[in-house]
């Protein structure tokens, strides 16, 4: 347990004291401060005192952790800081064992205390060890004389006892939970680097997938149209093995603004994969969305290379809703991604530097 316990000192600690100790340690209804004044109060009526608190030691001051009283006029509050030279515990914390002083003006260690005519008539203390050092005290006071009690040395031994135990605890569960809650925003950090494409801040594709499940969701029950836009720069590879990975990224990071600035603000733009981009177009006629791709086009070529403008090929296919019922959502957003693909396949084969439509009218939704 401690080094204030032993097996002989235990052996004489009253049976009725005990008996609330054990009552109290199987409890797990109550939190730490909760518990402590509990035991706090278990010291006070063991010792017919007026007060008994639990006080931590920093440096030359001392805080008080918690306080059961009485009413007395003696009560501190959790919390109250004074200075460890200015009470009796500066006295108790030197001390290997406990100090009785029923009368702590006869007391040989306390009469000399500076405070000894302010501070409690009666008083028992003992120090707390925690970590290999003394943490604080557990001090029991009285206004009056008190009266020497049996095995009052054990039975204050026995609670210094308890409460280290109990700060051991403490610590390990405070250290669990601080470790939970690290491990928890750890996770939601690295949930985070999922959701968004580190190089170029756009939404990932892990990001994308979930959001155009819940986008075609909502436009199909509002019987819209729209669009998805598959973005490719032309000759990326090219340039990136001639100019090296940091200009590759400077491009990468450029045409992911330019995307954006040319869309609008509703509209979503996600990294797909190396050097492609999807654009999400919502309610979005299928006239409409040939405008956004010559934008698009435009915003990107003011990024240049070599005083040339990057351009980029497009594939995008339209849709609209023709159906309430309920379809796989997932199954849909891949079709339209593939025939977008294929549409961009076709932008390549014509040369580039140009935008096709997967279709002349929008596809429906039940045909995917």
């Amino acid at each position: 347990m401690s080094s204030h316990s032993s097996d002989s000192e235990m052996s004489v600690v009253q049976t009725s004291i005990v008996s609330r100790v054990q009552h109290l340690t199987r409890r797990k209804d109550l939190n730490f401060s909760e518990w402590v004044r509990e035991l706090l109060q278990i010291a006070a009526w063991q010792f017919d005192a007026d007060s008994a608190c639990l006080s931590r030691i920093d440096n030359l001051e001392l805080e008080v952790v918690e306080c059961y009283s009485n009413g007395s006029v003696l009560s501190k509050k959790s919390g109250d800081v004074v200075a460890l030279g200015s009470t009796f515990c500066s006295v108790t914390a030197g001390m290997e064992g406990p100090l009785m002083a029923p009368d702590t003006r006869k007391h040989e260690k306390l009469s000399g205390h500076p405070g000894v005519n302010r501070l409690p008539t009666a008083y028992w203390g003992v120090a707390i060890y925690f970590g290999g050092t003394v943490w604080g005290t557990l001090s029991v006071v009285a206004e009056a004389d008190g009266n020497p009690h049996p095995d009052s040395d054990s039975v204050i031994t026995l609670l210094a006892g308890i409460l280290e135990l109990k700060l051991e605890n403490e610590e390990y569960r405070e250290e669990l939970n601080g470790a939970r809650e690290s491990y928890r925003q750890l996770s939601e950090r690295l949930e985070n680097l999922q959701q968004v494409d580190v190089l170029t801040e756009l939404p990932s594709r892990r990001a994308l997938f979930d959001y155009l499940y819940r986008e075609l969701n909502q436009l199909i029950r509002r019987d819209g149209e729209g669009a998805i836009a598959l973005v490719d720069i032309d000759f990326f590879r090219m340039l990136n093995e001639k100019h090296g990975h940091e200009e590759g990224d400077r491009i990468l990071k450029g045409v992911a603004t330019a995307l954006r600035q040319a869309v609008r603000n509703y509209d979503y733009v996600a990294r797909y994969s190396g050097e492609q981009f999807l654009v999400w177009l919502p309610d979005t006629l299928q006239s409409e969305v040939v405008k956004v791709c010559e934008r698009m086009s435009e915003s990107v070529a003011l990024c240049a290379v070599d005083n040339k403008p990057v351009t980029i090929s497009i594939g995008y296919c339209a849709f609209r809703s023709d159906s309430e019922k309920q379809i796989p959502y997932a199954r849909a957003v891949d079709k339209l991604i593939n025939l977008a693909h294929n549409a961009l396949t076709d932008a390549k084969a014509k040369g580039r530097n140009c935008a096709m439509s997967a279709s002349r009218r929008p596809v429906t939704i039940t045909s995917l």
